[in-house]
């Protein structure tokens, strides 16, 4: 190697001088159990950036390489976040691997880069052989909270000093049943599609709307079967066409709330009405 500049560095254990011709590839990867199969694990790791690139386009193309690479690929969420002060993206998705479908949560944020003026990717993953639970949810937005970026991005850092932190995005869905006079609060995308019977969604008997009111409307993967057994079919949430009512402007009166439960706030239609209002999904514009 004829390059000799070196640059220190840290790992998790000692410190040491590297060549600074090698590619650092380091991951950190945490599970329940030494061999085979663990019921969640985690893993650490970071991915360069294009020149230029900005967090949205990274997680773009992420996603991209990700629909190429992984059988039944099914993007549930993709939200804006926050990671010790600076801005972030909040990925979920599941896949099929070995008959079965994976379920991962992955948090990224830009960091400085070895080189001046450079950037590149933090990635936290936890994955589940089944769909997260509430116990392992709460345990990693308690890891992600707890996060402190030893090379933060220049930019994030002083205006993370000059206004305090946006809330980190809850990735709560809105289901409505006006038939009922009910809005459940469901936790992400994922629970809402699996509490919420395919063939009542298939009959537009329930209207969903992200976090901040914004209309979804249902794309189905396997439709409802027809058959003897009326087995139902499995679907996915995305963005509704342009001019579709948002729920601020569904709450009718009588309307009751069905959920709550941890990390997920309100508590009254009151509680939601002043949280649209504040999130400006009152209202859409065609």
């Amino acid at each position: 190697m004829n390059d000799d500049k070196t640059m220190l560095y840290h790992a998790n254990d000692l410190i040491f001088e590297l060549p600074a011709r090698l590619k650092d590839k380091t991951m950190h990867m945490f599970t329940l159990s030494d061999d085979g199969a663990s019921e969640f694990s985690m893993v650490v790791s970071h991915a360069e950036t294009q020149p230029g690139e900005a967090l949205e386009e990274f997680g773009a193309r992420l996603i991209q390489e990700m629909m190429r690479a992984l059988p039944k690929f099914q993007l549930r969420h993709n939200l804006d976040a926050v990671l010790d002060n600076a801005a972030a993206l909040d990925l979920a998705y599941s896949w099929r691997r070995d008959g079965i479908f994976m379920h991962q949560r992955q948090v990224i944020a830009l960091t400085q880069g070895d080189s001046p003026g450079s950037t590149r990717a933090i990635l936290i993953a936890a994955t589940c052989l089944s769909a997260f639970s509430d116990e392992w949810s709460a345990a990693f937005d308690r890891m992600l909270a707890s996060v402190k970026l030893r090379r933060p991005l220049g930019a994030a850092a002083q205006l993370a000093q000059a206004t305090p932190a946006p809330a980190p995005a809850q990735p709560f869905i809105f289901a409505l049943s006006e038939r009922r006079r009910l809005l459940h609060v469901f936790g992400d995308q994922e629970e809402a599609c699996r509490k919420t019977d395919a063939r009542e969604v298939e009959q537009d008997a329930w209207a969903f709307f992200d976090a901040g009111g914004r209309p979804l409307q249902a794309r189905f993967m396997v439709p409802n079967s027809g058959s003897l057994w009326r087995k139902s079919g499995s679907y996915v949430l995305e963005a509704a066409a342009p001019g579709s009512t948002a729920l601020g402007e569904r709450l009718i009166p009588g309307l009751m709330l069905q959920g709550g439960g941890a990390g997920l706030p309100f508590a009254s239609i009151a509680e939601v009405r002043t949280h649209l209002q504040g999130a400006g999904g009152a209202r859409t514009e065609g």
